[in-house]
């Protein structure tokens, strides 16, 4: 009994817990490789509101919406930032990956999540809210 208990133990606390890499909301994943970023992005216009909210009964946090071209489509995107952040968030060219795809099989733009690597190597959380033309 104490043999299947030690294995138990053994394998619980010896295999990761985390599949993929998760932040939380504001935290950005630093030191990004840039190779693993391929998708080209041109931000056009940056809009900061201090009181933008993600999702039905969210807390009211700090975001900054884009209208961007993602890969030759016209689009916004949401993501959260702090106003010591928005400096880096500039109109221009960047390049992201995308981390997400939505819950229906990838057949909805709408929520799906990307990286965007910003000029000091971190990247910038975000996903799509809206369609531009």
């Amino acid at each position: 009994m104490r043999k299947i208990v030690g294995i138990l133990f053994f394998l619980l606390f010896s295999t990761s817990l985390v599949s993929a890499q998760k932040y939380r909301l504001g935290q950005r994943p630093v030191k990004e490789n840039p190779a693993d970023y391929t998708i080209p992005v041109h931000i056009s216009a940056t809009r900061f509101r201090p009181c933008a909210t993600v999702g039905i009964n969210a807390e009211c946090g700090e975001g900054v919406y884009v209208d961007a071209t993602l890969n030759g489509k016209k689009l916004e995107l949401f993501g959260a930032v702090d106003k010591s952040d928005l400096r880096l968030i500039n109109p221009g060219d960047y390049v992201a990956r995308l981390v997400k795809k939505t819950r229906d099989g990838g057949s909805a733009v709408l929520g799906q999540e990307y990286y965007v690597l910003l000029p000091d190597k971190t990247a910038w959380i975000c996903s799509i809210t809206g369609f531009s033309e």
